[in-house]
Order: C-alpha cells, then structure tokens, then sequence
C-alpha cells in the first residue's frame, strides 16, 4: 500500500481530522464565545439545559452562545429551544469541521461529559466540566472493565479548570476513581447542580402539574436504569420484561393515580403504551427536571436520578428486581439496601408502596448526597466561572506532596517485558513516589483483560486517543520514519502530542519502560522534565530485523533522553552504537518476584481466554504427570528466538530418546501458526507442544526437566531467573544476555546452531547441566537502589 493510498485511508475513516490541527495553532480566542455540549451532543439535558437558561438572561448579553449537537437530535433540540424561548446563537454539528473550529475559539468550554479525545485545551480557555450525575455505579479504575479505556474520561477532568460537585459523596468517588488528587491543577466547585435548583420551587411543579391537567393526581414517574446492551436481541428482551412489569401495574393503580414512563430509547422506542389507562408516555419537548418537579413519587432502581430527586422530600421507591445480578455484573459504591428508601422486587409491591404517606427523609442522606445543594446554585456558578465574579465555594487538590513518576509499561502481553514490569511494580517503595501506569486504549481494545494483572488500586493513565494528524506531518513523519529528515513541524506535533495527553497534569518524571513503539517514544521525548527509556534487548538486531523501533526515532531517543536504562550490561554496547552517546546509559537490572514465580508453580494449570494449544489441556497434564523427560523454551514467537533452530536440534535427540518431549510456550509474536507447521513436519512432531499465550506457565515449566533458549540473541532471558527459582537447569545459546547472565550466576552455554543447542541436550542428558543458585532478594535490592538512586538524582535537579 503506498503512503497515499494510506493517507487517504486514513482521512476516509475519520482516524484523521486534518483541519483540527490547523484550527488549534492558527485560531485566536474569542473571549465571548461559550460552547455548550451535553452527552457528546445526544441533546440538551439537565445541567447543560439549565445553565443555558441562565445564561440567556441580561448580564450575559453580550457573549455568543453555540450549543453542540448530533444530527439525528437537531429537531428535538430546536424545538426545545423555541418552547423555552432560548437563545443559542449556533448550533453547531458535532464532530463537523465548525464544531472543531468552534472548540478551538471559544473562551469557555462547559460539557457535561467528555469532548473528543483529539481535543486540545488551549492556553486562555476555560473548561467547566458539570459532571452528568453522583455515581452509584463503580466508575474508573474502581471499575474493572473500565480501566482500559477510561482515557479520555480521565484526560478531560484533568484538563478542566473547574470541577463541579454538588455532595461530598461525588467528590470522594470520582476523586479516587479518576485519581485526580495528586495530578488534578485544577479548583473544585462545592455547589447545587444546575439542573436541582429546580426542586427548591415547587410551586413551578405545581403549576407544570395544572397545566398537564394533572393537578388532583398522584403523578410518579418511572425511570429505571437500562440494562441491555444495544443489540437486537438484548433490547428485544428487555422490551418484553418491561412490557410485563407495566401489564401488572397499570392494573394496579387506582383512578386517582397516573405513572409517567421515562426509559432508554433502546426500550421505550419498543413499548407500546396505547393500551393502559394510568401510564403514559414521559411528556416530548420539556426538561426531565423540570417534569420531575411536579412528580409525587420518583420510581428507579440504580440510576442517580434518586440523589437528585431527595431534594424535593419527595416519595421514592427503589424497584431492584435484580439488584444481585445488576450489583454482580456492573459493582456499585454502595448496596442501595441501606439507603432510607423501601425497596421492592414486583410491580405489585410497587403500586402498594404509591399508596402509602411519605416519610420524611433522613438528615445524613441529605448531607451526604446533597451537600452543596441550595437554591441559587446555577446564578452563582455562572457568574463565578463566566464573569469571574467569586461566588462560588472552591477547593483545590493538594495531594500526598510526594513526587509523581509516570510509567509507560505498553500493551501487557504475556512476555518478559510485562513480566519485568510487573516485578518492578511489587518491589517498589510506593511511599516514597507516586506512579502513574499508563497504556494506550487501542492496544487493550480486544484483550482488556490483560489489565487483571495490574492490582486494582493501582494508579493508572490510560491513553483515549492516537496522534492528531493531518496530511503535511504525515508527509513530515514520513520522511522521518524513511531518511531520518526530521522537520521542526514534525518536533512541534509530537509536543502538541505530549499536552494533549499530559499537559494538565503534576508530572515530574517519566519513564518509557516498555522501550519500544514509536509514537510514545517520540512523545515523551518531549516531556518537559527528566525522560528515562529502557532498553530489553539487543536493539541493533530488533532494528536490522524487523525494523522496530524505527532506527531514527530510537537514534534520537537515545540521544536525546536523559537515561538510557539497560536491563544487561551485555546491551550498552549497542545503546552506545544507536545513540551515540555513553554518558546517559545506565544499567539496572530487573527485579524478580521469586516469592511469585513459586506460588504461582504451585498453581493448577489453567488455559486462557486467548490461550491456543495444539493438545488438549488433558494431553499436556498426562505429559507433564508422565516420567518422560520434557524439555521446554519460553518466549515470544518471533524470528530471533531461533524456534525452527531448536526444534531442529529436539528432532536430532529424539531420534536417540524417543522418551522426550519439547514444549514451547510464547506469547505475542506472528510466528505461531509457521512454528506449528514446523512441529508438524518433524519427525519428532508427536512429541512436540507448542502453547501460545497463557497467564501462568510456571506450573509447566517447574514440571520440566531442562529450559533450552536458543535464540539469535536477547535482553536478560526473565526465564532464566525463574528456572533458576524452581531448581530447572538451562541450556542457552552463548549470545548477550545469556552470556552476561552466566557470567554471573553460572549456567550452560552452547553454539548459536542446531548442533551446538543439540551438544547442550546431551550435555544435559550425560548429567553435567546443573540449576544455579541466585540470591533474588540481594538482587531486588541493588536493582531498586539504582532505580531509585536515578529518580533522586532527577529530582534534585528540580530543585
């Protein structure tokens, strides 16, 4: 495919929006201009609709207002704005070219979720961010599912200038969720939200109430939490529950009674409501608030609309049908069972709830989940942030005061790397720094559950978004990628890349410990404070063999950071050779978690979700269980580890000891379906097991007799402590490495051959490979004095 062809691609997919790049360096800040968008443009709901009321009153008239919008929700949206007579002065499209160019303009940036992740906050913008509801449900890195991909989320909190919460249960959740007190520069707003100030005047209820022809009705609304996922058969059955659930109450409800019905479109669109007399349809063209205002009773499960709602001391009934499932499949801070509100599991037991008095609410509910709540909220909130007038109660994030390290540690495939990773991760003192874990998305996106291996409470900085680009820095990346020309445009970009990402966070160091991906190494190349990269393998081979990293981004990487940290003394060599410099490379090895590696060898063999075998899980346990001897190589499919070598040289033994088998496991690396047609082929092939990606090979590789490395070449072999731990011997081609590891902790070397990995069997064979003995925990501790020896000496020269 041609570079063209390419670009075009990518302009065709909407992977690039080549005029944003252009609208954020060239277009100047109209200081009266307010953009508005609510749920990335599906309408204009709750704290936005509100705040837009306000802002068409007189002191505001003199600044434009432009409201974001999707085309399929224009006419709802129109006709809203004609209703309340509102004024806006455009409507933008979202995603549209004006929609980009607006972003970039606008002085003040008010939403009520997120903006795109190609988003830049400018330098003089104003970002109120009116988070959309107090959380129940687990959000962030308190959600596991989520970790992956709450990027974005997390970025544009960060880059808000002011948070908005109305209760001090809101704050402490999304606070920890999104880990904003040690990164957050920010001031939060301790205020009502907008869309509540509603419920301190009820008599606007009681005159909405009159006007539907209402006013002598117990009017309830229904508004429960969609369930389903947004798929045919999924919302097909959840038409069909609710269906139910409303035969039984209409039923059930008296003359007097009529009950509103409020539910995801993925439902509501598909009930048909014609049929009952005291339910209907949640009323097109008004505010759900103002509505809710002149409701009795608030019917909901798991929705936040029940914080909202205490504000009027109104009647609510929690209708959690499923609250085991629900609260099993989706976590919530907290079992709504103990909340001052009586709930029931059958449409029955709703309506004979509808019928009892109102108690009156709990005075501690009320602190907590509505702390800030008043009823001038939306005046004071406006006049704060829009004509900076101090109104408004602030707070700013003073975090722990200790240092902030973040840690780029790639996509978490099952290799040495993560491996490495995650060992450092337990040795680490974590009262000393902060750390910041961070990945991107897109390569989580079909595996996010490689993020189990992180521990829950981890922090994390998940990347939402690849680079902005447009068609002259893909002609300029380019040219960098091919013959090395890097353009000031290019450098520009990839800075530009940086603060979209980092920018409006407390960073004071930066760590690439995955070493590899040119996009993130050229990225922190521009952090604006100490940069360490570090080194796993012989990087001269990775470049001349599969041109990864690309030669020029990593020759200007290993001369431009501050550290260069190689895991082997065996890889200086070839730093040195690409960067050209000696004087920022240092030597750290990694640690091992050998408290670990025995653990988990005691663990039951257990085939994952990504798992491929070419036996069965019970074939592999008879030969493991079996007295024949089993030999076994662990690493990466790829072409330096040299598997049709070993494979080869099994072949040759085998031939002489039929009572042998060879088992090799690798993770990531495209060559698995090529090395199972070379098992195949061999006439050893029956004696052959090749296992791609599984989370815990200790198991197998404590039952094995001897590890055989055979590869071309390597970083520090993590496999080689680990056999070490479990008392397997080794065999390893004499390559850096697994040379340098043998210089220290003894072992066998053999010729980079087939014969030379074939002489190591039976060298094994005659007895004379022995396990060595290491001393992991000394290790740990000289490898985490130099790590951290390197993060003091950085930060005292922020002094």
């Amino acid at each position: 495919m041609s570079a063209w062809t390419k670009i075009k691609k990518k302009l065709k997919s909407g992977t690039w929006y080549p005029f944003y790049n252009t609208f954020y360096e060239k277009t100047r800040i109209d200081p009266h201009l307010i953009l508005l968008e609510s749920r990335s443009g599906r309408g204009m709901e709750s704290n936005i609709f509100a705040i837009l009321r306000e802002l068409n009153r007189e002191e505001y008239k003199n600044y434009t207002i432009a409201l974001a919008c999707r085309s399929d929700y224009r006419d709802s949206v129109e006709k809203k704005l004609q209703h309340y007579g509102l004024r806006v002065d455009h409507l933008v499209k979202f995603g549209s070219i004006f929609y980009y160019r607006m972003l970039s303009k606008a002085r003040f940036l008010i939403n009520d979720s997120t903006f795109p992740g190609r988003f830049i906050k400018k330098d003089g913008q104003i970002y109120l961010n009116v988070w959309h509801g107090t959380p129940l449900k687990c959000m962030g890195r308190d959600n596991l599912e989520e970790r992956y991909s709450m990027g974005n989320v997390m970025r544009n909190l960060l880059m808000s200038d002011y948070l908005l919460f109305s209760n001090v249960f809101m704050e402490e959740k999304m606070r920890g969720a999104y880990m904003l007190d040690n990164l957050y520069q920010g001031q939060f707003i301790h205020e009502c939200y907008p869309r509540n100030e509603i419920f301190f005047h009820p008599d606007k209820g009681e005159a909405l109430k009159k006007k539907f022809g209402f006013g002598n009705l117990q009017v309830s609304v229904y508004m429960p939490t969609f369930r389903g996922k947004a798929d045919a058969v999924d919302s097909k059955d959840s038409v069909k529950e609710m269906q139910g659930y409303l035969d039984v109450l209409d039923r059930c409800l008296d003359e007097d009674q009529l009950l509103l019905v409020k539910l995801h479109p993925f439902v509501g669109n598909g009930l048909n409501l014609s049929g009952y007399q005291h339910i209907q349809k949640f009323p097109e063209g008004y505010d759900t608030y103002e509505v809710l205002n002149m409701c009795d009773v608030l019917i909901t499960d798991y929705s936040s609309v029940m914080y909202d709602f205490a504000n009027s001391g109104k009647k609510i009934i929690l209708f959690a049908y499923d609250i085991e499932d629900y609260a099993g499949s989706r976590g919530m801070y907290e079992d709504i069972r103990t909340y001052p509100f009586p709930l029931v599991r059958t449409p029955k037991e709703v309506a004979d709830l509808l019928k009892t008095p109102v108690k009156e609410l709990d005075e501690a509910f009320r602190k907590k989940y509505g702390t800030y709540e008043q009823g001038s909220g939306i005046r004071n909130l406006c006049h704060h942030v829009i004509l900076g007038e101090n109104l408004c109660h602030t707070a700013s994030a003073s975090g722990n005061q200790k240092k902030n390290v973040l840690i780029y540690a790639g996509d978490f495939q099952q290799n040495g790397i993560t491996t490495s990773f995650l060992n450092l991760m337990k040795e680490l003192d974590q009262e000393k720094y902060n750390y910041f874990v961070s990945y991107r998305m897109n390569s989580l996106k079909e595996a996010p559950w490689r993020l189990d291996c992180l521990p829950h409470q981890a922090n994390v900085y998940p990347l939402g978004s690849e680079m902005n680009m447009d068609v002259i820095t893909a002609i300029c990346q380019g040219l960098y990628m091919k013959l090395g020309i890097r353009t000031k445009r290019l450098t520009h970009a990839y800075a530009r890349e940086w603060k979209k990402h980092f920018g409006n966070s407390r960073f004071q160091a930066v760590l690439h410990f995955n070493g590899y991906e040119n996009y993130i190494i050229s990225m922190f190349e521009q952090a604006p404070f100490s940069r360490t990269i570090w080194v796993h393998n012989d990087m001269e081979k990775e470049i001349e063999r599969k041109k990864n990293p690309n030669k020029y981004v990593l020759h200007d990487a290993y001369a431009s950071y501050d550290h260069v940290a190689a895991v082997s003394r065996d890889l200086t060599k070839a730093v040195e050779a690409i960067g050209g410099r000696r004087d920022n490379i240092t030597v750290i090895p990694n640690c091992q978690d050998y408290e670990g590696i025995k653990r988990r060898s005691g663990e039951a063999i257990c085939f994952d979700q990504e798992t491929k075998c070419t036996v069965s899980l019970k074939k592999l346990q008879e030969v493991l269980n079996g007295s024949d001897q089993k030999f076994i190589n662990i690493g990466r499919f790829s072409q330096e580890k040299q598997h049709s070598r070993l494979i080869q040289a099994f072949e040759l033994f085998w031939k002489k000891n039929k009572n042998t088998w060879l088992i090799i496991i690798g993770g990531a690396g495209n060559l698995y379906e090529q090395t199972c047609q070379l098992a195949k082929n061999s006439a050893a092939g029956s004696h052959i097991i090749l296992i791609r990606s599984i989370r815990n090979p200790m198991p197998i590789l404590k039952a094995s007799d001897l590890l055989v490395l055979s590869s071309d070449y390597e970083g520090l072999p993590v496999v080689l402590f680990e056999a070490a731990v479990l008392g397997v011997p080794f065999v390893a081609t004499n390559v850096p490495g697994a040379r340098c590891f043998c210089e220290d902790y003894g072992g066998m070397l053999t010729e980079p051959s087939v014969l030379g990995v074939l002489k190591g069997m039976e060298a094994f064979e005659r007895g004379e490979c022995k396990a060595p003995k290491i001393d992991c925990r000394e290790n740990n501790r000289k490898s985490l004095e130099l790590f951290e020896t390197l993060l003091q000496n950085d930060f005292q020269t922020l002094l």
